[in-house]
C-alpha cells in the first residue's frame, strides 16, 4: 500500500509544498576550484608580509672624513604619524679616521612596504642626518647615497 492519500493526490500542484531544488552539477564541480582560488588569494596576502633578505649598499660621499655611520629603518605603515612609526632595524659602524670605505654593504630582512630611513654620518667636525622614504618591492639590492 501506498502512504500517499487520495487527498494529497487530488491537491492542485500549486498547493503542494515546493520540493527543494537540486544544485546544478556544474556548481558541485566548480566548488573545489572556488576554494582553491580563495586559498591562493589568502596566501598571497600573507606571503606579501613575510620578510625578504635584501642587500643594501650605502655609498659614502667623502668617505675619508667619516668616523661613524648609523642607519635606522622605521616602518611608516605602523602608525598614523611619523612619531608612531616603529623602529625595525638599527645598524651602526665605527671607523678610525681615514679608514671608512666608499661603500658599506649590509643586509636587511624586511617585508615589502614603505620605510623611513634615517642615516646619521659622524665626521671629525660634526655629524649630518639625512632622512628619506624608501619603498621596498621586488628588488633584492638597493643603493643609498650618503652625503
Amino acid at each position: 500500500m501506498s502512504s500517499t492519500s487520495q487527498h494529497d493526490l487530488d491537491e492542485a500542484p500549486e498547493q503542494r509544498p515546493a520540493e527543494p531544488e537540486a544544485r546544478p552539477p556544474w556548481l558541485r564541480r566548480l566548488a573545489p576550484a572556488f576554494l582553491l582560488l580563495g586559498a591562493l588569494y589568502a596566501g598571497s596576502i600573507l606571503f606579501k608580509r613575510l620578510p625578504e633578505e635584501r642587500e643594501v649598499e650605502l655609498r659614502l660621499d667623502d668617505a675619508a672624513t667619516v668616523v661613524q655611520l648609523d642607519v635606522t629603518w622605521t616602518d611608516s605603515s605602523s602608525g598614523d604619524r611619523a612619531d608612531d612609526a616603529a623602529t625595525v632595524i638599527d645598524s651602526s659602524w665605527r671607523f678610525a679616521e681615514g679608514t671608512a670605505p666608499r661603500a658599506v654593504l649590509t643586509k636587511v630582512s624586511l617585508p615589502d612596504g614603505l620605510y623611513q630611513v634615517e642615516i646619521t654620518v659622524g665626521r671629525k667636525g660634526g655629524h649630518d642626518v639625512t632622512s628619506r622614504a624608501v619603498t621596498l618591492a621586488d628588488e633584492s639590492r638597493i643603493t643609498l647615497f650618503v652625503h
